[in-house]
C-alpha cells in the first residue's frame, strides 16, 4: 500500500507541474505594448514624401498591424503603409495605432515653402520658361520671360509671381509675360496664385502701371487662370517691349499694357475665379479665341481709360457671374474692330453679372458708356444688375450691323437698374447732367438701349436691390476701393430676385464645355435671378 501511494502521489505531481506548464504558455501575452517612430519629426516641401521606421514592443508580438492616421490630411497625408506626403503649408500630426491593442505613437509634420527661384535678369535677353512652377514657390521675375510656341508652363496652387518693377533698360521699359505656347495657371481658393511686384510698390492704386501682363500671341493655343490674382500692371510700352517687338501692340511703343491679352481666333481660354485689380489699362482684353470669363472679380480698373473685360472680332466670348466694381470706363466694352481674316464676327454672351460705379472715373467730357458699350458683332446682355453706373447699356447704331453696329438679333434687355441717392460733386458731372446713376439710365441719354423687359425703376433710390451688404445709399460714385467685407448676395424681399423677370432658357456657347489641358470647363447657364449672386 505505501509503494501504491508514494506511485500516486508522484503521479499528482507530474500531472501538476504539466498542468501549470500548459496554463503558463496558453496565458502569455503577446499583445502590442509599445510603439516608437523615428524620426519623431519632419519637415517636408509640398509634393515630397517621407516614411517613418517603427518600432514594437515586444518583438515577437503576434499581431503588428499599424493603422495611419493624419489629424490635417489637407496638409499632409499619409497611406495604409505610414508613407507621408506633404500637401500644403502647415502642420500636422501622423499618428501610428497598433490595431490589437490600441497602443499609439506620434510625430509631427511641418510643411515648409518650396526653396524660392528666379527667372530671367535685368538687361538680359528674354528668357524660355515651361515645364512646372512648383506649389507654394517664390518664383522672383527679374527680366522678360516668355513661354516658346509649342511648349507649356504649369503653375501649382500657392504659387507667389513676383515681377521686378524696375526698368529693364534706359527707355523704362518693363518685363511683360509673353506666351507662345501654353501657360496653366491653377490655383485654388485657399492658395490662389499671385502675379504681384515687391511689397514696396504696392500703392494700391489704378496707376501702378508697375508691369505689362500676360500676353498671348498669334500662336498661343491655351491659357488657364483659375483662382489667380493679377494686379499692378499697365506699364508704358517702349519700342523695346516684347508685345511690340512681336508685334502684337502698336509698333511704336507708348501704350498702356492690359492685364491679360489673346491674339489667336484659334485659341481656348479660360478665367475663372480670379481677382484682376489695380490696372492702368483695361483687365481682360481679348483678340481671338474661345472664351470663358466666369466669377471673377475686378476692381480699380483702368486710369484714364479702362474696362474690366473689352473684346473684340476673333472671339467668342461667355461672361457670367462676374463681379465688376469700379472700373474706369465700363465693365464690358463688346467692339468688332478687326474683323475679316481669320478674325470672325466677334460673339459675346455677357449674362447675370453685377457692375457697381461703372463710368464715374471716366474723364465726363468723353462719355464713352459707363456699364456695358456694345459697337459691334453678336452681343446677348441679360440678367446683369446695375448699380451706380454712370450710364446704362450703351450701343451706337443698334441693330445695323456691319463694324460698328451691333448685329440684328442682340438681345440687350432683361437688366436691372438700381441707382442709389449719391450725388457726384464733379463739375464735369454736374454740367453733363449726370450727378446720380439714375441720370444715365433715363429715357433721352443718347445711345442707351431701353429694353422692353428691363428694371429701372423711377427715381434714384427707389430701386433698391438690397445687398446682403453694402453701402447702396452711401457708397461714392467715383470709389474704386472694394471692401471684401462687402457680401453682394441678395436680402429676402429683394426685387433682383424675382425670378419672373429674368431671361431663362438661354444656352450658353461652351455650355457642354471646353476641353484645355485635358480638363473641361463649361460655363454655367443662366440663373433665375438679377446679377452674380442669388439668396444666401
Amino acid at each position: 500500500m505505501k509503494k501504491k501511494s508514494i506511485l500516486f502521489t508522484l503521479c499528482l505531481v507530474i500531472a501538476s507541474a504539466f498542468v501549470f506548464t500548459s496554463c503558463s504558455e496558453k496565458e502569455e501575452d503577446l499583445s502590442v505594448k509599445a510603439i516608437t517612430l523615428s524620426p519623431t519629426s519632419l519637415t517636408l516641401k509640398p509634393g515630397e514624401t517621407s516614411s517613418f521606421t517603427v518600432s514594437i514592443f515586444p518583438e515577437n508580438a503576434s499581431n503588428k498591424k499599424i493603422r495611419w492616421s493624419s489629424n490635417a490630411p489637407e496638409i499632409a497625408e499619409v497611406s495604409e503603409t505610414g508613407e507621408v506626403t506633404a500637401i500644403k503649408l502647415g502642420n500636422a500630426t501622423i499618428t501610428a495605432t497598433a490595431e490589437d491593442s490600441g497602443e499609439k505613437a506620434t510625430a509631427a509634420v511641418t510643411v515648409v515653402a518650396n526653396d524660392p527661384v528666379t527667372e530671367g535678369a535685368k538687361g538680359a535677353p528674354a528668357k524660355e520658361v515651361s515645364g512646372v512652377w512648383k506649389k507654394y514657390t517664390t518664383v522672383n521675375v527679374a527680366g522678360q520671360i516668355y513661354v516658346k510656341e509649342g511648349q507649356s508652363l504649369t503653375i501649382e496652387e500657392g504659387v507667389n509671381v513676383i515681377i521686378s518693377a524696375d526698368a529693364q533698360d534706359a527707355s523704362n521699359t518693363k518685363i511683360e509675360l509673353i506666351v507662345e505656347g501654353n501657360l496653366y495657371a491653377n490655383g485654388t481658393a485657399d492658395a490662389p496664385i499671385t502675379f504681384t511686384v515687391p511689397a514696396a510698390n504696392h500703392d494700391k492704386k489704378t496707376n501702378g502701371r508697375h508691369w505689362g501682363g500676360i500676353i498671348g500671341s498669334a500662336t498661343c493655343g491655351e491659357i488657364v487662370l483659375d483662382n489667380v490674382l493679377i494686379e499692378y500692371t499697365g506699364a508704358i510700352t517702349t519700342t523695346a517691349s516684347p508685345s511690340v517687338t512681336k508685334g502684337l501692340f502698336k509698333a511704336g511703343g507708348g501704350e498702356g499694357m492690359v492685364a491679360f491679352n489673346t491674339n489667336n481666333p484659334k485659341g481656348k481660354y479660360v478665367i475663372t475665379h480670379s481677382t484682376f485689380r489695380y490696372t492702368g489699362e483695361d483687365a481682360i482684353y481679348v483678340q481671338g479665341g474661345e472664351c470663358i470669363f466666369t466669377n471673377n472679380l475686378f476692381y480699380a480698373i483702368g486710369n484714364e481709360g479702362g474696362e474690366a473685360i473689352n473684346v473684340k472680332a476673333g472671339c467668342k466670348v461667355d461672361a457670367a457671374f462676374n463681379v465688376m466694381y469700379s472700373p474706369n470706363t465700363n465693365a464690358f466694352k463688346l467692339s468688332n474692330a478687326g474683323v475679316g481674316g481669320d478674325r470672325f464676327l466677334a460673339q459675346i454672351n455677357a449674362y447675370n453679372n453685377t457692375i457697381i460705379n461703372a463710368g464715374w472715373r471716366r474723364d465726363p467730357g468723353k462719355p464713352k458708356g459707363g456699364s456695358v458699350w456694345a459697337e459691334g458683332g453678336m452681343v446677348n446682355i441679360f440678367n446683369n444688375l446695375i448699380v451706380n453706373c454712370m450710364f446704362g447699356a450703351k450701343a451706337p447704331n443698334f441693330g445695323l450691323g456691319g463694324t460698328e453696329g451691333v448685329v440684328s438679333g442682340s438681345i440687350i434687355d432683361y437688366n436691372f437698374y438700381a441707382s442709389g441717392t449719391v450725388q457726384s460733386a464733379v463739375p464735369q458731372h454736374i454740367e453733363n447732367g449726370t450727378v446720380t446713376a439714375f441720370d444715365g439710365f433715363k429715357t433721352g441719354v443718347k445711345d442707351v438701349i431701353y429694353g422692353e423687359h428691363d428694371i429701372r425703376g423711377n427715381a434714384a433710390g427707389a430701386n433698391d436691390p438690397k445687398f446682403t451688404s453694402f453701402p447702396f445709399a452711401a457708397n461714392p460714385l467715383p470709389d474704386f476701393n472694394y471692401n471684401e467685407a462687402w457680401d453682394l448676395h441678395l436680402s429676402a424681399g429683394s426685387p433682383a430676385l424675382d425670378a419672373s423677370k429674368v431671361k431663362t432658357g438661354f444656352t450658353p456657347y461652351f455650355a457642354n464645355g471646353l476641353m484645355l489641358n485635358g480638363k473641361t470647363y463649361k460655363t454655367p447657364v443662366p440663373a433665375n435671378y438679377f446679377g452674380a449672386f442669388g439668396q444666401k
